[in-house]
């Protein structure tokens, strides 16, 4: 009767989860991409501060898809490869996983989106943040300040590391927050 008391789930060690983060990461990047190309032709990029209220709508499609990215993941890891089971640290390495490999696709093509599709976004992004400034009462010589710090953060190799470094984080946390809820931990080994 022990052998039955014992679940029979695979050891979640010799049972890689790769394949499903990068398949779920790829999904995941590819409607950032959609999304970006989405709003640079409706000339509705969510990236510039004059977007408005449609900003908050790109930014919870992006949420949507991360969160369905992460979740299924982490619920064909636990179904369909660990039998029933999964760890709340398994859990989290799927999401961060999964938003790294989002992060390295949606890298790619902010460089690619930046160098050859949008070459003005910094000049757009420039002339935003004056009007922002001007409507703030600052100075020129402040605005000039505040632009020259900002210039680093809005480069295309700054955008593109944020992507990866965004990415992973956003899905740990994901990861994380999921496997608080989806976590079904095995039965000790007697």
């Amino acid at each position: 009767m022990d052998v039955l008391d014992r679940p029979s789930a695979p050891d979640p060690s010799a049972v890689p989860f790769k394949h499903l983060a990068l398949r779920y990461g790829a999904i995941w990047g590819g409607v950032s991409i959609l999304t970006t190309l989405v709003g640079y032709i409706t000339d509705t990029d969510p990236s510039l501060p004059t977007t408005g209220a449609i900003k908050w709508v790109y930014m919870l499609v992006g949420f949507a898809v991360a969160i369905w990215a992460v979740m299924a993941a982490i619920r064909i890891d636990r179904d369909e490869q660990l039998g029933g089971f999964i760890g709340l640290g398994r859990c989290v390495g799927i999401g961060t996983l999964t938003g790294l490999v989002a992060g390295v696709v949606g890298a790619v093509f902010m460089m690619l989106y930046l160098n050859v599709i949008n070459t003005g976004f910094e000049e757009q992004m420039r002339d935003a943040m004056v009007a922002q400034y001007e409507a703030q009462g600052m100075s020129e010589e402040q605005i000039e300040m505040a632009i020259s710090m900002a210039g680093a953060f809005i480069s295309p190799t700054f955008m593109a590391i944020s992507q990866v470094f965004g990415g992973a984080v956003v899905g740990c946390i994901i990861g994380l927050i999921a496997g608080l809820f989806m976590k079904r931990e095995s039965f000790p080994a007697r």
